[in-house]
């Protein structure tokens, strides 16, 4: 106990020593602190110079910016220190707390001890009392035979009395094996606590001795940061004192090019004060050239504009001439492959046979008599849908040109007339070709003319027309001669859509087929009687 006392106070003192020691080296850092500065000061107070935009001005910046380095470095070594500080005070105050730890539990241990000790005693006594009653117990114990009834009832007695001592010896030999296991568990926990105690007092050597390590550590780390930073220190001022000098020689040698740069300033201020009238004559002559460059731009685009435009009514005139000689109203034939609706079997034979020579010749066997007509063009089964729409292409340029066009099919039912006017989505018609080609002239010609295509669909049936496009398709219209005196006929109040693509054109032909009398593939079925009619107006 004394012993782990004594160490304790030891352990106290030299930490006490060295957080002294820690002090004395903080002033010493302090006064080194000071004296830096006092020197920056002095640096700082010195004349130099003002150079804004050299090469040296930014040098003294730079190590304007690492004494700043240092400065910080320095005050993280003092933020070192008060950590170092801390650390030995809380390892100051850990050690006191292990210390009044260990005397808490060598004072429990000294009174449980001592309450041990103590019962023991009292357990010999009793264990030596009771050996003091056993020789008389045993001693009554011999068997007397007597006669008299006193005697027998003093024996009865007896024997009871020492029944009931044996007892008690019993119970007294059962508290004293109770009392030995007592106090040789006390013995262990003697133990125990002994070799905690010393466990404790290695343990806080261990940490003394690393405390002590870790302190002498610190104190090395903190000596090198110093003398390095009062190298590097001293080093840098080495190198300011020097740059200030060459700053100064540089000075010096830049005067006679300040004054050189100065002369040839003012030479190029004289210059610019004549730069306005050099800048109006060159805009003067530039606009005069520009302005005759423009006006030959515009006399050559008016020519270009008057030859293009003869040439272009040349074109329609010669066009809508080759139309005229090909015939206002022409007539052309397209004989569909044979199917098996037209008949088999050996004494089937094909009706219809073209001439090898001429493309306008059919020949018809008619009630077994051959009868043959002459049209503009006749189409084999073998004519695909492009080469029957490039035999009409022509007339879509008339449309453009402001003539009237319409193309209808004619024939029975079954012969290919909605196949050859509309088609399929994958192999269009006519009908889809010539508004496809009427909408690539259009956007072509966008530039020059600008056109306004609307469309509008009626629908004849049972000698009644009927608008398909107006809200009230049941209404009756009338077919009108135009007042213009043009001779032309037209339907007051039918309803016209302007359209921008085919698609447009489509979707109204759509809402058309649904408002009919009768559906699209009835149509074919009623030729006497049902006559639908979709327009498609150019202006």
């Amino acid at each position: 106990m004394h012993a782990l006392c004594s160490g304790s106070v030891q352990g106290g003192t030299d930490l006490e020593k060295h957080r002294d020691l820690l002090v004395v080296e903080n002033e010493r850092l302090r006064q080194e602190m000071r004296r830096f500065e006092a020197e920056l000061q002095e640096l700082r107070a010195k004349p130099v110079a003002p150079c804004a935009g050299c090469e040296h001005s930014q040098e003294s910046a730079q190590l304007r910016d690492k004494l700043s380095q240092l400065q910080l470095e320095v005050a993280e070594n003092k933020g070192m220190l008060s950590e170092l500080n801390l650390e030995v005070q809380q390892k100051t105050d850990r050690l006191a707390e292990v210390e009044l730890r260990l005397k808490d539990c060598l004072a429990e241990k000294a009174q449980e001890e001592e309450r041990l000790s103590r019962r023991l005693r009292d357990s010999h006594e009793t264990i030596a009392s009771l050996r003091a009653q056993s020789p008389p117990i045993k001693y009554v114990i011999k068997t007397v035979e007597v006669e008299s009834s006193k005697t027998k009832q003093a024996l009865s007695e007896s024997q009871a009395r020492n029944q009931h001592l044996q007892e008690q010896v019993a119970m007294q030999r059962q508290v004293l094996k109770e009392m030995e296991q007592q106090l040789q568990s006390s013995h262990q926990l003697t133990a125990q606590l002994r070799a905690q105690i010393a466990m404790y007092e290695s343990e806080l050597e261990r940490a003394h001795g690393q405390m002590l390590e870790e302190m002498q550590s610190l104190e090395e780390d903190k000596n090198r940061a110093i003398e390095e930073a009062f190298a590097r220190a001293q080093v840098e001022m080495k190198a300011v004192h020097e740059n200030l000098a060459g700053v100064r020689t540089n000075l010096l040698t830049l005067q006679p090019a300040l004054r050189t740069l100065t002369n040839d300033y003012n030479g190029l201020k004289r210059q610019v004060r004549g730069f306005p009238l050099l800048l109006q004559e060159a805009l003067k002559s530039v606009k005069a050239e520009i302005g005759q460059a423009i006006e030959e731009v515009n006399s050559n685009n008016q020519e270009l504009l008057r030859k293009y435009r003869r040439e272009l009514q040349l074109r329609k005139k010669c066009h809508n001439e080759l139309v005229r000689l090909k015939g206002n109203i022409r007539v052309i034939a397209r004989v569909r492959p044979v199917t098996k609706e037209d008949g088999e079997g050996p004494d089937a034979t094909n009706a219809v046979t073209f001439d090898a020579d001429d493309d306008s010749i059919i020949h018809l066997l008619h009630k077994g008599k051959p009868v043959s007509f002459e049209l503009d063009k006749v189409f084999s089964p073998r004519a695909s849908q492009q080469d029957v729409f490039q035999e009409v292409q022509a007339l879509i340029t008339s449309c453009i040109d402001g003539f009237n066009v319409c193309i209808f099919a004619y024939g029975q039912t079954g012969a290919g007339k909605t196949y050859t006017m509309e088609g399929t989505p994958e192999n269009p018609g006519i009908n889809q070709r010539a508004l496809q080609l009427l909408f690539s002239e259009v956007q072509e010609k966008a530039s020059d003319w600008e056109y306004t295509i609307t469309v509008s669909a009626a629908e004849i049936y049972n000698e009644v027309l009927r608008d398909l496009l107006g809200q009230e398709p049941q209404e009756k219209l009338e077919i009108r001669l135009c007042p213009d005196g043009s001779g032309q006929l037209y339907v007051p109040g039918l309803t016209e859509f302007q359209v921008q693509s085919v698609a447009d054109i489509n979707k109204v032909q759509g809402r058309a087929l649904s408002t009919g009398t009768l559906s699209p593939w009835l149509w074919d079925q009623q030729p006497p009687r049902l006559y639908p009619e979709e327009a498609a107006a150019l202006g």
